[in-house]
């Protein structure tokens, strides 16, 4: 018995690509992206400078000398805050442990004293290194300087530095006289800027260096009792 003809096959369809078996590939997981680095937080202005004062101070006293500078743009720029610190410090100190520390000893003050007494060493600390300053300038041409206000300013303002900064350590009480022991690098610091800034010459700076020296400890012992006579100590 014969097998009926097989009907004719058609074109064989081209084959396409071998589908995979396996679903679409899994998107990497995106690598996950750096935070950007923040910029190194930079010291207030004033701070800055107090910094470069204590680290390279015959530098930044050239640089002082060279500035122009008026007497206000330098207490709204550097004596305003620094002359801040050790009345704030004084005064968080007095209003935490209760007392006060001076060169006479230690004393109870209440906290409303505290403010007044620090309110008040602020206005004085403020007064004080302008007088300091006219001070300077009377001196330098008995010591064969020029008399200039705005530079005996710079010199009372930014040698007054570790006095200011020293101010700090009156936020513990019974530290508070290391304050002034810090207070003495205040002496090289003017040793340093009186001949660039008053042009006083160099074999004449010490004598103008001691005088005006002994002119700003009075002052700076001044403050702290009239402060002490307003309160009623």
């Amino acid at each position: 018995m014969r097998t009926p003809p097989q009907p004719p096959r058609g074109p064989t369809p081209p084959r396409g690509p071998a589908s995979s078996q396996r679903g679409p590939a899994a998107a990497k997981p995106a690598a996950p992206k750096a935070a950007p680095r923040r910029p190194p937080r930079r010291l207030p202005a004033w701070l800055a400078r107090a910094q470069r004062l204590l680290l390279s101070p015959g530098q930044e006293w050239q640089a002082i000398a060279a500035e122009f500078a008026t007497p206000s743009s330098i207490y709204s720029r550097y004596i305003l805050p620094m002359a801040a610190i050790g009345p704030i410090a004084a005064t968080a100190g007095t209003i935490v442990f209760g007392v006060r520390n001076s060169i006479a000893g230690s004393y109870a003050m209440s906290a409303g004293d505290a403010v007044t007494s620090g309110v008040l060493e602020y206005g004085l600390n403020l007064l004080g290194v302008y007088g300091f300053a006219v001070l300077i300038e009377v001196l330098a041409p008995s010591f064969g300087g020029q008399r200039n206000r705005a530079q005996a300013l710079k010199v009372a303002a930014y040698s007054s530095t570790p006095y200011w900064l020293g101010g700090a350590v009156a936020l513990f009480p019974k530290l508070s006289l290391i304050g002034g022991v810090l207070s003495l690098y205040s002496i090289r610091l003017l040793a340093l800027g009186l001949p660039p800034l008053m042009k006083a010459p160099r074999d004449k700076s010490a004598a103008y260096t001691l005088l005006a020296s002994i002119a700003g400890v009075i002052l700076a012992l001044i403050i702290g009792p009239l402060t002490g006579v307003v309160v009623g100590r």
